[in-house]
């Protein structure tokens, strides 16, 4: 069992590119692994967080001279930029299940992947780290404040969204306390390739219930399908490159570029598991995957050419 974790650990990237065009097109249940999505995300916030020293690291997000910097930034990557954009957004037209997915997507917190992306592209790993955890800790607060705030048509109310994403968030954090205690840190660590591995399979179970009747989806409407992954490519690469742009006048390079990664990878599956089933917010999370998912290939393309230049 470990050396076939540490085998897709080691293997992980090819195996997730393949998994994101392979699973639409299995011929699932409809409807079967939709109840198993708040769990599965309760796993992708657990299982990064059994690798970390919880308690160090909250003392040092705690440290005033990092804390309110930290918070300011939260802020402007989630509030302001869900308000901003949305604005933006009913100015130029945009319909309201639209303004809802991009209010969804700034809202969201840092993707749980993305130390780990930070890490693998040579950036400030610490920084993106610290990010994530707070703005997930705080995603009870944040999200239904930014929603809010946005003025945008939700579904549900904002409480009872920060319900929903407080349970999820208690769960992943439950997780990832409980497996540290039961493994223990020493063997987490030591186990890292078959760590990987585990958190590539939980990555893989995410696509089941978010890719049921995509295909589907995709067939019937092609139209609004490439809109939607245009939308997705958008915010997430888009958004990415201009934040860093921005950043690099004003920090390091690899502190600009974890910026810009933050900035642009979501943990929006949270929303998806705190709203309504809705199929058309379920397509676009599932297309908003493809640039989470190839981002490692895009940006280490763009890191050579900027360092060609």
């Amino acid at each position: 069992m470990i050396r076939a974790l540490e085998w897709i650990g080691l293997h992980a990237k090819p195996v997730l590119l393949a998994s994101l065009f392979v699973i639409p097109l299995l011929p699932l249940p409809h409807g079967a692994f939709l109840p198993l999505l708040p769990v599965i995300i309760a796993l992708l916030i657990g299982l990064p967080l059994s690798r970390l020293d919880l308690a160090s690291i909250l003392s040092d997000l705690a440290d005033p001279r990092f804390l309110p910097a930290l918070l300011a930034g939260i802020c402007l990557f989630q509030i302001a930029a869900t308000v901003g954009l949305t604005g933006l957004g009913g100015l130029v037209g945009l319909g309201s299940a639209t303004l809802l997915m991009i209010a969804c997507f700034m809202a969201s917190p840092v993707l749980s992947a993305a130390p780990g992306i930070a890490l693998l592209m040579g950036y400030d790993a610490r920084l993106t780290l610290y990010w994530m955890l707070a703005s997930s800790l705080l995603s009870p607060l944040m999200i239904p404040l930014a929603l809010g705030l946005s003025g945008v048509a939700l579904p549900i109310e904002p409480a009872r969204i920060a319900m929903n994403v407080a349970a999820v968030l208690a769960a992943g954090v439950a997780i990832g306390v409980g497996l540290r205690r039961v493994i223990g840190p020493v063997r987490i660590a030591a186990e890292g390739k078959a760590m990987d591995g585990a958190g590539a399979l939980v990555m893989i179970a995410f696509l089941l219930p978010i890719s049921d009747g995509v295909a589907e989806e995709i067939w019937a409407d092609p139209g609004l399908a490439l809109r939607l992954a245009g939308l997705a490519l958008m915010l997430n690469l888009g958004g990415n490159l201009l934040v860093r742009s921005v950043a690099l006048r004003f920090f390091a390079p690899g502190r600009a570029k974890a910026l810009g990664l933050a900035f642009g990878n979501r943990n929006i599956g949270l929303l998806l598991a705190a709203l309504p089933p809705d199929p058309v917010f379920s397509l676009f999370v599932a297309l908003a995957q493809i640039p989470i998912y190839a981002s490692p290939l895009i940006l280490r393309f763009l890191d050579r050419k900027e360092e060609a230049i």
